[in-house]
């Protein structure tokens, strides 16, 4: 194992950037070179309890501290200091990417994301989130429909319709608002969101950009891989968004067919039973068992 050694030089503190509690506690650093060993910038090198802040203004200091009290320079086993742009990159926004972009500000490094499509990733936006608010739909539909149930409660309904686009819609606007929190989330700590397909080049280097336009490239002393998943299409079977669709085509609700064929009985095939039957749809059973979530639709036009 070897180790890293930083050299520390600690000027005073521009106070006018915090308020007197906190440049008390600045006061109590050593202003003097310091040689410590240690992965990344972290704040027991300074000797310095971030903790005697309020929580809210934690992250505040730890920029503070970063950007105008710590100049250091790294050097790895002898040879010439290197800076990087970053503590950590994390090359995917999901929930992984976003937990750990979380947890290293709470550790004081500087830390960027790389996102080549929408912040959230497949559980926000083609996966959970989308998926529960269409099974509580589906669950609506169900108690509407038991009118055993309904009469023993002393209920009388008419017959229980929906509106497929509204139903999308409130699936959509749920994912939207989600992850719209966790896009400002991330800003709010600091977080650079740097977009397009993140891609390592080397030791401590990612290049990232969109089709079309130029690359970027940025270093950093650790890189997470947080790049989640696609739907597994197998060979032979061609995916055209109509009668052969996939889990992230199904959550769309573009259209309800009359009846469906999920190959896959996992949790995804068995979700999208449940929605699909409560909305009228039926599902062949049983449910063939494959490595998989392809649905086949047929249509009564079809």
């Amino acid at each position: 194992m070897h180790s890293s050694s930083i050299s520390l030089c600690v000027p005073p503190p521009n106070s006018s950037l915090l308020n007197k509690s906190h440049k008390k506690c600045l006061d109590k650093l050593p202003f003097a070179p310091l040689n410590s060993q240690l992965c990344g910038l972290r704040n027991e090198v300074l000797r310095f309890s971030f903790t005697r802040f309020k929580r809210c203004e934690q992250h505040r200091v730890r920029k503070f501290v970063r950007n105008n009290v710590v100049s250091g320079l790294v050097a790895e086993n002898g040879n010439a200091p290197t800076l990087f742009d970053y503590d950590l990159v994390i090359i995917g926004a999901g929930v992984g990417g976003h937990g750990a972009a979380l947890h290293a500000v709470e550790k004081g490094l500087k830390t960027a994301i790389i996102e080549g499509d929408v912040i959230g990733g497949t559980c926000v936006n083609r996966g959970c989130v989308p998926s529960k608010a269409l099974l509580a739909v589906s669950g609506r539909m169900r108690e509407l429909k038991n009118e055993h149930h309904l009469k023993a409660l002393g209920l009388q309904v008419s017959a229980a319709g929906y509106d497929r686009q509204a139903v999308a819609d409130h699936a959509n606007n749920l994912a939207s608002k989600i992850r719209n929190n966790l896009t400002n989330s991330l800003k709010a700590l600091g977080v650079d969101i740097l977009t397009g397909v993140g891609t390592i080049m080397g030791t401590q280097r990612v290049k990232y950009g969109k089709v079309g336009f130029p690359d970027n490239e940025v270093t950093a002393r650790d890189i997470i891989i947080a790049t989640g998943s696609v739907p597994f299409v197998p060979r032979g079977i061609e995916v055209d968004g109509k009668t052969v669709i996939t889990s992230d085509h199904a959550l769309k609700l573009e259209f309800v067919p009359e009846w469906i064929a999920i190959v896959g009985s996992g949790y995804i095939g068995l979700e999208f039973s449940d929605v699909y039957t409560a909305l009228g749809s039926e599902v062949v059973s049983p449910l063939f068992h494959f490595f998989s979530a392809i649905y086949f639709f047929k249509t009564a036009v079809l």
